[in-house]
């Protein structure tokens, strides 16, 4: 290890902690975006892109070095670079999130895009830039294209030619050789009648051909199969298709309104066939049409009569179609709503539509509305896409989408519903809403932590010198029996120390400082807290305990456990007003889908679980929402300080642990501490003691002191001066190393502030290691958490002290100093 003149390492600083932790956060971000499918970027107000990642360099053939700084057009062709541009725009003049479909050649390819494009916005909510995520959906595209063409080509096909129309449209959207249609023949099941057939484009003639083994016969009465390749291989196929090479096969069964087979729609290919949910649904559409005309020429041969009953309803591949009646009775049910309702056709034809899938609060308002419109009044909305609520066979509830049309039939009109189950949509924009809170209240408590926090650091160092005073002069009072004014200055300290507390809880709840974990009994420390806590309860409020015995111990600060319990029975007590039963129960438990109160994030896993519950009146719903934030309290001013359950929050939180909380206005409350249970064996829960005041002993000797808030520094003098040391003080790190370059015997000891702007505490004493070696530096700071023992030089004292100063720590600290160097000094020559 070489440690000549190289620079000595600097211990971060809690800024450069904070700067490494936003790299870090940075880092992450970068690698996230680099390895996501989708391309995100960023453009200035002029277009010129600010920051691409790694899809989108990929997508453009260049990196990010020739891309930043560049706008649309010096990248993309000018009318693409004018359509990006305009959107761009949209977004930033609307200042809202958008999505756009675009369009252009990447990576020597036509493809399609989905741009999920929002504003970025200044501190004054003016947009300044425009941030995009782009998902390629080019694929998608083809498929709707392709399947808008096939609802498109089975809408045109009518007429004598309506199966060869089909066959035709049905090979060229799914580029295959032949696509051909045969029914069952009546009067031999045995034999398929060939209904189109089309080759190369070419339709042939009728004709007949046994269906078994052949691939055909593996699909009629049962469901779609494909035969992707090897097609020769599996079936003995004719001299036509062994001449023409074929090599695979997809069939769709054609079946009528009852499920009985009618006969079968086919294609075959001299390639393997790709994407067989694709080709699937294609055929789905072009089989519903070819079994529903083959069905209907066969009603129409069967019975002219019944021909205005003969529709033609296309069974469409997700949506439900459901045909009413004037009267309210179903006529029209297809395969979608049987799957979607669990009823069968049969069973629905002729029951009334309202007492079959509405629920029973709205059959009421359904009859109305189709009585009005009968009678000319507006009655229900047609043509319109509504969310309804809709209900199944076994009396389940289920969103829907529904569309409702009318058309007049020889017995009237017939209303006919359009209805698509929207559940797993419904569902997944409550996710997305439950995740917005998740964030909003995320982001919420870092900006109240860091808030906090400042404020709790700058007030630590004003609460150093108040408290420091006070205590000289309760020291003074004593020396002169003036016991009234000993009186006033005892009251003064308790002010000093509860304003100390809600310091350290202000500072807890914005992590600033941390617990020192360790296995603890949380029944241990139950006890002994509420040995503190039972003498100051009002005679009405009765305690009540139920602790599973064995209970496992956690890993958690014990003094920190025992400010949790103390700071929530407060609460609990407060909230009864003197009359109730508070009870405390320890068990472990197992929560599954769970949401905690505090952080709003899931909640699943194995726990110890902490409850503290009361009688009170509960807690409303718009208290429940803000009852963890600093300084939000519903008690009256002087009552409390807002600061004990975002302090629970901060410290459960920092421990690993959640929150539950059950209420109801009138049914009192119960807050459930969620803590991770640990399979060490628990430590003694340490008991506190009154920090010892300072002895009497006069110390000679002179120290320097080194602060930059002036109040602190100069009560430290004042305070040494008061033990017989000389001290000295100065406000920057600079003046103390220049003091000491001076003269480096002339002192003793070097006590130093922590967070300075110019320099740490820490640097300053591995600055003064060549200068001074001996010069021992005692660090204090408002956040000794932060500081490691291992991180220390080795010419500063291993305790750190933390602010406000506890005097009688600091003085013996100083005595031994002092000790060492005499010692010292009686042993050099």
């Amino acid at each position: 290890m070489n440690t000549g003149n190289a620079t000595p390492q600097v211990d971060p600083s809690p800024v450069d902690d904070r700067e490494r932790a936003l790299r870090e956060s940075e880092l992450r971000l970068q690698q996230v975006l680099d390895n996501t499918s989708a391309a995100v970027f960023a453009k200035d107000r002029a277009g010129r892109y600010l920051f691409v990642n790694r899809e989108f360099e990929r997508l453009t053939g260049r990196d990010a070095d020739a891309l930043i700084g560049r706008n649309d057009r010096d990248i993309f062709p000018p009318d693409m670079a004018a359509a990006l541009r305009r959107n761009d725009m949209r977004v930033l003049l609307e200042a809202r999130a958008m999505e756009f479909e675009e369009s252009g050649v990447f990576a020597g390819e036509q493809r399609t895009f989905l741009s999920a494009k929002f504003p970025l916005l200044d501190i004054d909510q003016v947009p300044y830039a425009v941030c995009g995520i782009a998902t390629d959906i080019t694929l998608r595209k083809q498929v709707e294209t392709a399947l808008s063409s096939s609802a498109l080509a089975v809408s045109r096909a009518y007429g004598r030619d309506l199966f060869v129309e089909l066959s035709r449209y049905l090979a060229a959207i799914l580029d295959v050789d032949v696509a051909f249609i045969a029914q069952i023949r009546e009067d031999q099941p045995t034999m398929m009648h060939i209904l189109a057939f089309v080759a190369d484009d070419k339709p042939r003639e009728h004709f007949d051909y046994a269906i078994a083994n052949t691939a055909c016969d593996t699909v009629v009465g049962h469901g779609f199969r494909l035969y992707p390749a090897g097609l020769s291989s599996l079936f003995p196929l004719d001299d036509d298709f062994i001449e023409m090479g074929a090599e695979s096969y997809a069939g769709f069964p054609l079946n009528d309104a009852q499920g009985r087979p009618l006969g079968i729609i086919s294609i075959v290919s001299r390639r393997p066939l790709e994407q067989p949910e694709f080709i699937e649904s294609v055929m789905k559409i072009f089989a519903v049409r070819a079994a529903a005309e083959i069905e209907r020429q066969r009603a129409e041969d069967a019975a002219h009569r019944n021909a205005e009953h003969l529709r033609a309803t296309v069974n469409a591949a997700l949506d439900c179609i459901i045909a009413m009646d004037e009267h309210g009775t179903i006529v029209k049910f297809n395969p979608a709503a049987e799957a979607c309702f669990g009823i069968r056709e049969g069973d629905a034809l002729g029951r009334s539509l309202a007492d079959t899938i509405i629920p029973e609060r709205f059959r009421e308002r359904h009859q109305f509305g189709l009585k009005l419109y009968l009678e000319g009044g507006p009655g229900p909305v047609l043509k319109k896409r509504l969310e309804v609520t809709a209900q199944r066979a076994d009396g389940t509830e289920f969103p829907a989408e529904l569309a409702v049309g009318v058309d007049d039939s020889p017995s009237g009109k017939v209303f006919i519903g359009y209805l698509r189950d929207i559940t797993e949509r419904t569902e997944a924009e409550q996710r997305r809403r439950r995740l917005e809170a998740q964030l909003l209240q995320a982001k919420k408590m870092e900006a109240l932590g860091h808030l906090t926090g400042g404020i709790a650091h700058d007030f630590n160092n004003l609460l150093a010198s108040i408290m420091g005073y006070v205590a000289l002069a309760h020291e003074r009072s004593d020396d002169r029996g003036d016991e009234r004014l000993s009186g006033y200055l005892d009251q003064a300290l308790q002010s000093c120390e509860r304003a100390r507390d809600l310091i350290q809880q202000m500072l807890m709840f914005s992590r600033g400082q941390k617990g020192q974990a360790q296995a603890i009994d949380v029944a241990a420390c139950i006890e002994q807290n509420l040995a503190v806590l039972r003498p100051t309860l009002a005679d009405g409020v009765a305690i009540e305990q139920e602790v599973q015995s064995g209970t496992c111990a956690v890993q958690f600060d014990p003094v920190q456990l025992g400010q949790v319990l103390l700071n929530l029975c407060v609460n609990a007590c407060d909230a009864m007003q003197g009359e109730g039963r508070l009870r405390l129960a320890l068990r472990e438990t197992r929560i599954d889908a769970a949401e905690c109160a505090a952080c709003r994030q899931p909640v699943d896993g194995a726990f110890v679980e902490l409850r503290i519950a009361d009688t009170g009146p509960g807690i409303e719903p718009a208290v429940l929402e803000r009852m963890f934030d600093p300084f939000f309290s519903t008690k009256p001013p002087g009552k409390g300080a807002g600061m004990g359950l975002a302090t629970v929050h901060g410290i459960v939180h920092e421990h690993g642990g959640h929150l539950l909380v059950d209420t109801a206005p009138g049914r009192g409350t119960s807050f459930r501490v969620l803590l991770p249970a640990c399979a060490e064996a628990a430590r003694p829960t340490p008991s506190r003691r009154r920090s010892d005041r300072p002895g009497a002993t006069r110390r000679e000797g002179r120290v320097l002191v080194v602060d930059d808030e002036h109040s602190v520094g100069e009560f430290m003098c004042e305070l040494l001066s008061n033990w017989g040391l000389e001290a000295d003080f100065v406000s920057t790190p600079e003046l103390a190393l220049a003091r000491v370059r001076e003269s480096p015997q002339h002192y003793r000891l070097l006590i130093t502030d922590h967070s300075m702007p110019s320099m740490t505490g820490v640097q300053l004493a591995q600055a003064l290691e060549p200068v001074a070696p001996r010069l021992p530096v005692l660090l204090y700071t408002g956040l000794a958490d932060r500081i490691r023992e291992t991180s220390l030089p080795a010419n500063m004292l291993r305790t750190v002290l933390r602010k406000p100063i506890d005097h009688g720590q600091l003085s013996r600290i100083v005595n031994d100093v002092l000790v060492e160097h005499r010692a010292a000094d009686r042993a050099a020559p």
